[in-house]
């Protein structure tokens, strides 16, 4: 049984957990989850009460729907219909939230206790929103994943304390039936600049002390035996430069160029330019049949994007694109017209 004396508490909890926008409760349901849950029999106007003194409270969290009516005299009378937690994350940001959880490099039972952790935000939709989210590579191996997130924190320590780096490559290799990645002899130092995901992918943004100005990228997750050394990084990179970098880079692969595409004007193609370009996407003639772009990106990363959307984007220049598309397309048409192997 309950002390009395905790009801504005308990009324609380019952709204953090069990109300949202979506879904309020009125006081007489209040009044029967609290008998029903912790034991307490309260009068209405006992709990009416005690929602206007939470009501000055938590004016930041407690939200209420109210309906006004006109009495028989003229004058209006205004009354509470329904009581809602104003959570700080909505359903639809949980379900963001859950679906990045899911796609991290993280062992499946870690990637359910963060979604646990994240329905916790918004319990009365949160449980339901995440419940169907799943993840798609549940056979990541557990070696790369724990190499990744030690990594990721060294990484992270090297750039908040404007520290240099070294580290090993790594080589893909084949060992028996598999791949197997391992370390090389090679050793590299570089100033961190900045973390990035793309494609699935962490990649580290960075200097060579030889030429603080030009950027490179590095796949985290292939990086051997990174420790922090006692020379502080040079002048850093400007926020500007590395997104730049990062817009010119979308598939992280590096170099960068004008290149001017020739799309379908049909919704779904013109989607496709806009997840990888943006409003970084310049039109420059449009009809009913085509729309055509100039983008900024590197040729190799415009090479592999347009292979896979060839069925709805032309590249039109450079001409060394051009070549290097149709040198592809012949090499694939003489693959699969051959006979079978």
């Amino acid at each position: 049984m309950y002390s009395k004396l905790l009801a504005p508490l308990l009324i609380v909890e019952i709204l953090r957990g069990r109300t949202s926008e979506d879904s309020p409760m009125c006081q007489s349901d209040i009044q029967k989850e609290l008998e029903r849950t912790y034991g307490l029999s309260l009068s209405r106007n006992t709990i009416s009460s005690h929602i206007a003194t939470l009501l000055e409270h938590y004016p930041d969290n407690l939200g209420f729907r109210e309906r006004v009516r006109v009495q028989s005299d003229g004058a209006k009378q205004t009354t509470i219909t329904g009581l809602f937690w104003i959570h700080d994350f909505s359903e639809a940001e949980i379900r963001f939230l859950g679906d990045g959880a899911m796609s991290a490099p993280l062992p499946q039972t870690q990637k359910r206790e963060l979604l646990d952790k994240l329905a916790s935000l918004n319990p009365q939709s949160g449980v339901s929103t995440l419940k169907n989210v799943v993840s798609a590579d549940a056979r990541k191996e557990r070696t790369v994943v724990n190499r990744l997130l030690i990594n990721i924190g060294t990484l992270d320590q090297a750039i908040a304390q404007k520290k240099r780096i070294r580290f090993l490559w790594g080589r893909c290799a084949p060992e028996g039936k598999t791949l197997v990645l391992k370390p090389t002899n090679h050793m590299s130092e570089v100033d961190p600049r900045q973390i990035i995901t793309s494609g699935g992918h962490y990649y580290l943004l960075a200097t060579y002390p030889s030429n603080a100005e030009k950027i490179f990228h590095f796949r985290i997750d292939v990086l051997f035996d990174i420790e922090l050394t006692d020379v502080r990084m040079s002048t850093p990179a400007t926020k500007q430069e590395l997104t730049d970098y990062q817009q010119k880079h979308f598939m992280m692969f590096r170099g960068g160029s004008n290149a001017t595409i020739r799309v379908r004007n049909t919704d779904p193609a013109l989607l496709r330019v806009f997840d990888a370009f943006g409003v970084h996407a310049h039109v420059i003639a449009c009809n009913r049949e085509f729309v055509d772009l100039r983008v900024k990106a590197n040729l190799n990363a415009m090479r592999y994007w347009i292979k896979q959307n060839s069925d709805s984007i032309e590249a039109l220049a450079p001409q060394e694109l051009r070549c290097q598309l149709a040198k592809d397309a012949q090499t694939m048409l003489a693959q699969y017209t051959r006979n079978n192997p």
